[in-house]
């Protein structure tokens, strides 16, 4: 039996770990299929399919993508696209360049404020990824003006603080047509962390959202037994990973998720 996490992070967006370092860590944890789901960016999937490749890890295209839906945040993973596909890059490019001109905004708001950190090393630590508010609150703790990453989203960077920007994000239709259109699947990430996530989930899944992530260190078993029914009621099927981020959250969790292969049929097929 194989395994899998298909939720991970690297320096392409908020995490802090190598596309490589994410590789050798899997196949360390006994996970040999993979899916970096960096925020709006498929970057690593072309850095490091080769190296996945001699490593016996089964390397899956894979993004997280920023939607809204009245008004909240809701993230939608997208799976086995054609990562080639010049219309999903395209539409990933004008998100990153919004996500450069939110940080500037961002940064200038803090300086504002008293707290002087440079434009210019949020984009190192963004290390030409998808620039977000983590980078900028990375920022904020290498200068002492805040004791940790959430310290800093709790005073300066969250919904409503001081310096908060928000960002542009896609329709749920669009991302699910857009994902579609390139041959790949999409499940709702990390259900349980949104408001009224109960009348959402059902909601999502008819309106074209192909999966649930029932699978990850925020969903408890209840909820994640009670969604996987949801699913198969609908004739869905369900995802998971670990949401690793690295050194950038303060839990690390790659390997604290095994999804088996068997769960996967829709994603694998498409390989």
């Amino acid at each position: 039996m194989r395994y899998a996490d298909l939720h991970l992070h690297t320096y392409h967006s908020d995490g802090t770990r190598s596309p490589r370092e994410v590789i050798d860590l899997a196949r360390e944890r006994g996970i040999t299929i993979v899916a970096i789901s960096d925020h709006d960016n498929v970057a690593a999937y072309f850095e490091i399919k080769p190296y996945a490749n001699e490593r016996g890890v089964t390397l899956i295209s894979a993004a997280e993508l920023s939607c809204i839906v009245d008004g909240h945040d809701v993230h939608i993973l997208a799976y086995a696209f054609d990562a080639a596909d010049e219309r999903l890059e395209q539409r990933l490019r004008q998100f990153r360049a919004t996500r450069e001109r939110r940080g500037a905004q961002m940064v200038e708001k803090l300086r504002a404020l008293g707290y002087p950190i440079e434009r210019r090393r949020v984009e190192q630590l963004a290390a030409g990824g998808a620039l977000g508010r983590p980078h900028v609150a990375r920022a904020l703790v290498e200068a002492g003006h805040a004791g940790s990453v959430s310290d800093a989203f709790d005073k300066l960077l969250g919904s409503g603080k001081p310096a908060f920007v928000d960002k542009e994000r896609f329709r749920v239709d669009e991302a699910v047509a857009l994902v579609r259109s390139v041959g790949g699947v999409t499940s709702i990430a990390h259900p349980t962390l949104y408001p009224n996530h109960e009348e959402l989930v059902p909601r999502l899944l008819d309106a074209g959202v192909d999966a649930v992530e029932v699978f990850h260190p925020k969903v408890d078993a209840e909820w994640s037994e009670r969604y996987a029914n949801v699913a198969r009621f609908r004739g869905k099927f369900v995802t998971g990973g670990s949401d690793d981020h690295g050194a950038a959250k303060e839990i690390e969790t790659l390997g604290t998720v095994r999804v088996p292969e068997s769960l996967l049929g829709p994603i694998l097929e498409r390989l």
